[in-house]
């Protein structure tokens, strides 16, 4: 097995051999191993980070917003009139003593008059409207909505009463017609029967006179002919022939002998059926004398087409006759029906136009009842707060446009904002304030206002300020002299200055200072918090932890602890530790890798 312990000695002998013989260079040699291990040492050992830390101590906080402030007041007022318009009167000139709210100058305003006239007088009606739908229904009014619905049920039930007399005298007609038309029914039977066969005898005289010319048409020859010859009257002809057969085959279907009414209707359509066969064979006749005489068609062919025809004319000549005497027979005989029955059909249609109007008013009278008894209920109820709320919209908006009348009305005119004295007059009375040469003029005055002083905030800053609080300036003017201020407003909206939007602050003075010119400039401050006797830290040391709240780094036994901390109100410098620290405790501010 190999070992080497022999290999360690062979190399000691060696180097003590060396030194021996070398001692100088064995010295210098060893320094420079030393000196080579050491800067080895350096440059890999780890380097310690370098650590700005303070203490934690307890103390007072004082938090303040600083700025530049400017001094500024209502001393030197430039007054324009908002709105174009002729100078109707100038009540002040240079040198006068006026008072606030003092009249110094006014346009022409007549319509402005007018308009706050006109927009008054609307208000008054809207309250008005307002007082009266609060009151609720007058007991005056109650009384007449009853006496209305009274007089509706009243005339409701009288409609009523009308509707039954109406459908009683309906029910006595038509018991009485009925009547009639079973008597005549029953003493027309024989007619009815007479009528009856009458009827189917003569139209069967006609249907066989339709035959027959139709058989006399089957001819080729006079066919032919008709149609070469005389084209348009065989065309009207073979349309009317067409048209009574199909008259004539309907008749027989929808004949009815059942009354002596359906008799008289069945009779007068069979006369009528017949009167137009009669008028196709005529047609015939003339068209077949018309048709002129050829080989195929000679005298002895026409004559005997003729006297066919003619035959059959007078057949149905004959039952036309017989049945107009059957109608007339009828007709005579159920003369006194018919009249009974038209004059009870009459009465029978009053009856029932006397229901239906009944029926049509009981309609309209209980709408109007259900109308009636609906507003008496909504007089009893009230006014709904719906109602009242519109109400009140309508008045504030009328009030609204009175307070815009007004405020036009005041744009005719300039009134001194405070009091003071007035130092310029740029116009006069009949001049126009819109022309190019009066557009800059105005009335100047010197009022007796304190000064004041304004600074910008940010948005960041803006927040802590509120109204009475304490600051000081030390203007440019007076140096080192620190003049004691108050918070008097805070400009709710936004003021680009250089594209960033600053918040005005206006603080007055504590004590009069007369010494002060407007625009003097300084260093502001308000102080916006004030903690006494807290634990305090710097404000560098405090570390968001990933929206997990805050923590302070601190040395604890030489090693650096995370400590989650909470914090109260904080300077530029330094933050209130509420909890999470105690005092002399080291906190690292910074770390410098």
């Amino acid at each position: 097995m190999w070992s080497p312990l022999p290999l360690l000695r062979r190399v000691w002998t060696a180097l003590k051999s060396f030194v021996l013989r070398h001692p100088v260079w064995s010295v210098v040699l060893a320094i420079v191993i030393l000196l080579f291990s050491l800067l080895l040492w350096y440059i890999f050992s780890p380097v310690q980070p370098e650590m700005i830390t303070e203490t934690v101590r307890r103390g007072d906080l004082v938090q303040k917003v600083e700025a530049v402030g400017i001094i500024t007041s209502d001393r030197d007022v430039n007054m324009k009139f908002p709105v174009t318009g002729i100078v109707a009167s100038v009540s002040a000139k240079e040198g006068d003593k006026v008072l606030a709210g003092q009249e110094l100058a006014r346009l022409r305003n007549e319509s402005y008059a007018a308009d706050l006239a006109s927009a008054a007088a609307q208000y008054r009606q809207a309250q008005a409207s307002y007082q009266e739908l609060e009151e609720g229904t007058r007991p005056e009014d109650l009384a007449i909505a009853e006496a209305e619905v009274a007089n509706k049920r009243a005339a409701l039930e009288a409609v009523k009463g009308d509707l039954k007399s109406a459908q009683e005298k309906l029910r006595t007609s038509e018991e009485k017609l009925s009547a009639i038309r079973a008597e005549a029914t029953t003493n027309l039977a024989g007619y009815l029967v007479t009528s009856s066969s009458t009827c189917a005898q003569q139209i069967s005289l006609t249907k066989t006179a339709l035959a027959t010319l139709d058989d006399v048409f089957a001819s080729s020859v006079i066919t032919d002919m008709a149609k070469q010859y005389r084209t348009i009257a065989y065309g009207i002809f073979r349309a009317n022939w067409t048209s009574a057969q199909n008259t004539l085959d309907a008749f027989s279907a929808g004949s009815n002998f059942t009354t002596y009414s359906d008799s008289l209707a069945s009779l007068q359509r069979a006369t009528t059926v017949i009167a137009q066969s009669a008028g196709v064979l005529q047609e015939a006749y003339a068209l077949v004398s018309d048709l002129p005489l050829t080989s195929a068609f000679d005298s002895s062919a026409r004559e005997t087409a003729k006297a066919t025809i003619a035959t059959e004319r007078a057949s149905v000549q004959t039952a036309l006759s017989a049945a107009n005497t059957a109608l007339k027979n009828l007709q005579d005989a159920s003369a006194s029906y018919t009249a009974s029955i038209a004059t009870e059909e009459n009465t029978y249609a009053a009856a029932k136009a006397s229901e239906q109007s009944a029926q049509s008013a009981i309609l309209t009278y209980e709408t109007s009842l259900r109308t009636q008894e609906a507003q008496l209920a909504l007089k009893k109820a009230g006014p709904r707060e719906t109602q009242l709320a519109g109400s009140r919209a309508n008045m504030n908006a009328a009030a609204a446009s009175v307070a815009r009348a007004r405020a036009k009305l005041e744009d005719t005119i300039i009134r001194a904002p405070t009091d003071g004295v007035i130092t310029k007059v740029d116009f006069k009375e009949g001049e126009f304030t819109g022309d190019a040469d009066n557009i800059s003029h105005s009335i100047t005055m010197l009022g007796t206002s304190p000064f004041r002083v304004e600074m910008f905030l940010s948005e960041v800053d803006i927040p802590k300020v509120l109204l009475s609080q304490s600051g000081s300036i030390e203007l440019d003017a007076f140096p080192g002299v620190n003049y004691a201020l108050q918070v008097m407003s805070i400009e709710p909206g936004p003021t680009k200055i250089d594209g960033v939007s600053k918040y005005r602050v206006s603080l007055n003075f504590v004590y009069p200072h007369d010494e002060f010119k407007i625009g003097m400039t300084g260093d502001a401050e308000i102080i916006t918090g004030e903690r006494k006797d807290v634990l305090l830290a710097p404000v560098r040391s405090v570390i968001q932890n990933n929206g997990a709240g805050k923590i302070i780094r601190i040395l604890e036994n030489g090693k650096v602890v995370d400590r989650t901390v909470a914090t109260g109100m904080e300077s530029d410098t330094d933050i209130e530790v509420v909890s999470g620290l105690s005092e002399g405790e080291t906190v690292i501010v910074l770390i410098k890798q």
